[in-house]
């Protein structure tokens, strides 16, 4: 029983934890990531029970210098973890007290360690979407930088991964810009969301003292409270916002993956992936593979995973604290670093991929690409009704099969076997001559795509 009278909790208990109830309790092989969080808003709450007259300005600065040694330890490796103490809160606050005595049992007056874990985990994922969001930023600036550089270039679109109709390379890119970019909003509504401090809750019902909870507040940068203390401790709703973000950011990245792993097969051809973003095969000296890229398509699983795996924690759970949330960040320690990795990893793959539009070019052709460019100028020239006018130009393409050639190698004579009295233009039958027919606010024309490359940049900016 000589460890338990360590924890905070041991007064009431008189058997110590059974040693698989102790594995099973402990959070430190993972919460100590929480250490600067936790000393941090420590140093809030004691400084705001000070100015509060709730412990001496003595005692404060007490606990603040011990603290701050606290800190340096653990930067320096020197505190030594232990699955008796549970968790990073019990570490910190049971090595203040052994280096300035019995000030440090005064820095959990007014608070638990329902609020305590709240704080800290606010204050981490304040952070970590700090940081994701200038990522974000970078990822977006690489794939507006790409799309400029290949304006002109022509791509292929498809549909039900069939060859559909040309669109730019340019285009083609802005789609994964428009897609990420939406990404970065759902970031900054999750960090709004967890612009709350819980700190003062307590255990659920609010403090027996005098205590600031907007001194706290605005000590730790928040730019709100909870406004209800059982809300306060048993929410998990910011982490659910940042998940429901990792998840859909990890859906467009797989998507973008897929893309990219298939375009750089010898079937597609579209783009080579350079030695910084491939591995080779431990028995087929010729392979070349996409690891990275097919990495983060996995990682999807894991990243969706933990959002749900913390739906079902929440799911049913009575309010206020219960130890089940205790796996919470486990999911939310895990999702913060897969997102980080996925948002460089792809802009990586993106700064070694060299596109190849003359192969693109290539699959157009045999795919027939320029069919609807066909049936609508034999709408509008010819004035045919659509479904006549598509008719007409699948007979064309079949014609096209069976002779093994191009549409763009039609001459007068084979046009008209097919469609008898209609003719065609020599330029609505080329692959080129399609992109720039379309019409309308974010279409792939050229000048489509330039006024979609002013609206990104203006967007960019924004951000920043």
């Amino acid at each position: 029983m000589a460890e338990d009278k360590k924890k905070l909790w041991g007064g009431r208990f008189e058997k110590s934890l059974s040693d698989l109830s102790r594995e099973i309790s402990e959070s430190i092989s993972f919460d100590k990531i929480l250490y600067k969080q936790d000393i941090r808003a420590s140093l809030a709450h004691a400084e705001m029970l000070a100015k509060q007259d709730i412990i001496e300005k003595g005692q404060f600065e007490n606990i603040q210098k011990g603290l701050l040694q606290v800190e340096k330890e653990i930067e320096e490796n020197k505190l030594e973890y232990s699955f008796e103490l549970e968790d990073i809160h019990t570490h910190i606050e049971t090595r203040l007290t052994e280096i300035i005595g019995d000030d440090g049992k005064r820095l959990h007056t007014g608070r638990s360690r329902n609020d305590q874990v709240a704080v800290d985990t606010h204050l981490y994922l304040k952070e970590v979407i700090a940081n994701q969001k200038s990522e974000l930023i970078d990822l977006l600036e690489n794939i507006f930088q790409k799309a400029k550089e290949n304006q002109k270039k022509i791509w292929p679109g498809y549909t039900h991964t069939q060859i559909a109709q040309p669109v730019l390379l340019g285009h083609y890119l802005m789609a994964y810009f428009w897609m990420f970019f939406r990404d970065i909003n759902f970031l900054l509504f999750a960090e709004k969301d967890c612009d709350k401090m819980p700190l003062g809750a307590a255990a659920l019902a609010g403090a027996n003292y005098p205590i600031d909870r907007e001194f706290a507040a605005k000590k730790l940068g928040f730019s709100e409270l909870y406004e209800n203390s059982m809300d306060a401790v048993s929410s998990r709703d910011y982490q659910m916002t940042y998940h429901f973000f990792a998840a859909k950011l990890f859906i467009h990245i797989s998507r973008f993956c897929e893309e990219m792993i298939l375009y750089n097969s010898s079937e597609f051809q579209y783009i080579t992936m350079n030695d910084a973003v491939t591995t080779g095969s431990s028995i087929m000296p010729q392979k070349k593979n996409p690891d990275i890229a097919e990495i983060l398509r996995g990682k999807t699983g894991r990243v969706t995973g933990n959002l749900n795996a913390l739906l079902m924690n929440l799911k049913s759970l009575p309010l206020t604290y219960n130890r089940d949330l205790q796996e919470d960040k486990v999911y939310l320690f895990d999702t913060a670093k897969q997102v980080s990795y996925g948002i460089k990893g792809v802009s990586e793959i993106l700064l070694n991929v060299e596109f190849h539009p003359e192969k693109a070019l290539e699959n157009l052709e045999k795919g027939f690409a320029q069919a609807t460019d066909i049936a609508d100028y034999l709408v509008s020239y010819h004035k045919l009704p659509f479904r006549e006018a598509h008719e007409l130009t699948g007979k064309l393409v079949a014609y096209c099969e069976k002779k093994k050639i191009y549409i763009s190698s039609l001459d007068e004579s084979q046009i008209k076997e097919v469609l008898g009295q209609y003719t065609l233009s020599k330029k609505v039958i080329l692959i080129s001559e399609c992109i720039n027919r379309k019409q309308g606010t974010g279409s792939t024309s050229e000048k489509e795509l330039s006024v979609q490359l002013k609206k990104a940049e203006i967007c960019l900016e924004g951000l920043k």
